[in-house]
């Protein structure tokens, strides 16, 4: 099995230290396979180390700055199946490697990872409790002493499956340390998204895989210790956040309810045998307690931003003729100050502009304005795929009730439900009068999910969305306006814009226009002006998303409905919407680009989110175009022909500068879709097996 360590440096003044991590490299009884230095954004150190470090791969990290980001470089440069994390300013002893490498012949291991034992820089602060050596990153009373199952590993002494931790998306970049904060727990999220990711697998702690982390002065101190606790806090509320309590404070409250009073206990009973530090310990543990809880509660409670990728907040608007921003006053000490507004005129869309705001502090407007009752169009029949998520799903089959354009039934299908959360759902929207059918497909896979509610559908209309977004008002309407108007028209699609734009990772995706087609209404087929594209009709992305789609239902018919073994939820994670929109275009039909057919879509707000989405992204798109390719072997020559086109595709750019000063949209994004491209012919023909085998199954 190759091994890969991974060492990130950011600051000159470190250099000495990380000489020293290299240096216990070299002298493992079980040596690397590759190490790989990343030095964070910061060329003139990058140059240094590179120059000096023969036979070591050193590599300058392009993703956001901070320690999250610069692990996720290396892991993308990484070789080995396992990846070890080395801090910069530890030493690991010569049997580490061995140690934590010994472990993955167990399948069922995901990572595992060691003790840290502190190497202060002076003497250790009398008063300093063992049980709060995690505040300089080292191991701490509480932790196993025996090799143990754990729920997250420590950063400065730990190691993963790459594969692990590619498919959970990385290191989020909103958490971890950077150069002008310490935050921290991006090992614990991450821990836990991958143990989400593959059930049963476990993460180990071995004591025996020892390194030395070495502890400046200046944080031997209570001014330290006190920011520390603090920023672990509101690390903990991020976490929190993005995961759940539950999964994000389980092993906390264990230690809060049994390893803190034991060691006020302790270090009570030592002050009363004489030991003067006994009781400045004890004291330091009350206080770290209190100062951690009250971290995580201000971060919780809004006193301060729980850290997070770093962007200006914007609010998106959709204003429609002589609206106003319905937002209300604020006294100066609001969220927003720039709006993002699409300004539609009549229900076309027209422009977009960013406009300053007076500081607001808002909530983005709903999708639809509530209504006694639409205009009823008893032609469409609207489903909406859902997994997990009751309370998105409401919010999305009421903003498609309250619409301009009600339709004749409301199906939404249940797809591999992990409760009865949905149905439960559906059972209070049917009981409150609105139009909706309930439908449960077991087999995982947004296609297919689609494909159970065909045989609901008696309407010439089939609208799909997606069960995180609220469709606009006049959504519906705009779709059937289309098939009314034009009846070669097979397939309608429409614009996706932003729910939310509070963070940097979602101002990236809209920047980026991964949803965005555009502002006029465009038409797609064979017969008429082919757009200046040599790979038309593959580039069906440009044609629309799968959130916005509606199709005459004879067609859907004709054609099987939607390819079972694309989609998410299966091993290919997308490319259903791409492969229906070309063969609709393929097979000589219309398809129709509708701008004014509008849903909002929340964009990730985290880096890790984003980054996953990139990777299925791309193994979406690298899945449709196999299947492009077997169903017409003749595409490959096209592709090969336009290779560099395709690769262009994927590197992208912003479509247009709607959302000036944003920081580059990182290099490591398109890296992770281009990954999953690769990775794309390869699931897709496991999917189709998979689909294949089930299929047999149920017809048995």
């Amino acid at each position: 099995m190759i091994v890969s360590v991974v060492v990130c440096t950011h600051a000159d003044a470190r250099l000495p230290l990380l000489r020293d991590a290299l240096a216990s490299l070299r002298s493992q009884t079980r040596p690397p396979d590759e190490v790989i230095v990343v030095v964070d954004h910061n060329p003139a150190l990058f140059a240094r180390v590179a120059e000096e470090s023969a036979g070591i791969t050193v590599i300058a990290s392009d993703d956001p700055p901070g320690l999250s980001g610069a692990r996720n470089a290396g892991t993308a440069a990484a070789s080995g199946a396992v990846v070890a994390y080395l801090d910069d300013d530890a030493v690991a002893e010569p049997g580490w490697l061995a140690a934590l490498a010994a472990h993955y012949a167990d399948p069922w291991v995901l990572g595992a990872g060691g003790h840290a034992v502190p190497r202060w820089a002076g003497a250790r602060p009398a008063w300093w409790p063992d049980e709060f050596d995690w505040v300089v990153g080292c191991r701490y009373r509480g932790q196993p002493r025996r090799t143990a199952p754990v729920r997250n590993l420590m950063g400065c002494n730990m190691s993963f499956r790459r594969s692990a931790v590619e498919e959970a998306g990385g290191f989020d970049a909103g958490l971890g340390r950077t150069a002008a904060g310490a935050a921290g727990c991006e090992e614990t999220e991450l821990c836990i998204r991958i143990a989400a990711a593959r059930p049963g697998g476990v993460f180990l702690l071995d004591p025996a895989a020892r390194v030395h982390h070495y502890v400046p002065r200046e944080r031997a101190t209570a001014a330290y210790f006190r920011r520390r606790c603090l920023a672990e806090g509101a690390s903990k509320a991020g976490v929190a956040q993005r995961t759940g309590a539950a999964a994000a404070l389980r092993t906390e409250r264990a230690y809060v309810r049994r390893t803190l009073p034991v060691g006020v206990g302790r270090n009570l009973a030592r002050a009363v045998r004489g030991e003067g530090a006994g009781i400045l310990r004890a004291g330091a543990i009350v206080a770290g307690a209190g100062l951690t809880a009250y971290g995580f509660a201000g971060a919780r409670l809004g006193a301060h931003r729980v850290p997070a990728t770093v962007a200006e907040p914007i609010l998106p608007l959709i204003l429609d003729g002589a609206d106003v921003p319905a937002v209300p006053s604020a006294d100066g000490a609001g969220h927003y100050g720039r709006a993002l507004c699409l300004l539609l005129d009549d229900g076309i869309p027209v422009a977009r502009r960013i406009t300053e705001l007076d500081r607001v502090d808002a909530s983005p407007p709903r999708a639809a304005r509530p209504r006694a009752a639409g205009r009823r169009r008893p032609e469409a029949t609207v489903v909406i795929a859902t997994h997990d998520r009751p309370a998105g799903l409401a919010e999305c089959v009421l903003s498609v009730w309250r619409g301009t354009a009600v339709p004749a039934r409301i199906v939404v299908v249940d797809n591999a439900p992990s409760d009865a959360a949905a149905e439960r759902t559906v059972a209070a929207l049917a009981g409150g009068g609105c139009p909706v059918d309930y439908v449960r497909e077991d087999r995982p896979g947004l296609a297919l999910a689609h494909n159970a509610a065909l045989p609901l559908i008696v309407t010439p209309v089939a609208a799909f969305t997606d069960d995180d977004v609220l469709v606009h008002e006049r959504w519906l309407e705009a779709l059937l306006d289309v098939f009314d108007a034009d009846p070669s028209t097979m397939c309608v699609t429409g614009m996706i814009a932003p729910r939310e734009l509070d963070t940097l990772p979602q101002q990236w995706v809209e920047a980026r226009a991964v949803f965005d087609k555009g502002l006029r209404r465009t038409v797609f087929d064979l017969d008429g002006p082919r757009p200046g594209d040599p790979l038309f009709p593959l580039t069906a992305g440009a044609f629309g998303s799968g959130a916005s789609m509606a199709f005459r239902t004879g067609y859907l018919r004709a054609v099987g409905g939607f390819d079972p073994a694309l989609g998410a939820g299966t091993a290919a994670m997308g490319g259903d919407d791409l492969a229906a929109f070309y063969d609709v275009v393929r097979g000589g039909h219309r398809l129709t680009y509708e701008p004014s057919a509008i849903v909002l879509h929340p964009h990730h707000r985290d880096y890790a989110q984003l980054r996953r989405q990139a990777y299925g992204y791309g193994v979406g798109l690298g899945a449709y175009l196999t299947r492009c390719v077997l169903d017409d072997p003749r595409t490959l020559a096209v592709l090969a022909r336009n290779a560099s086109a395709a690769v262009a595709r994927v590197s992208g750019g912003d479509a247009e500068p709607v959302i000036p000063g944003l920081p580059p949209y990182p290099r490591a994004l398109v890296r992770a879709q281009r990954r999953g491209m690769a990775a794309g012919p390869y699931l897709y023909l496991r999917s189709r097996r998979r689909t294949a085998r089930a299929a047999q199954e149920v017809r048995a």
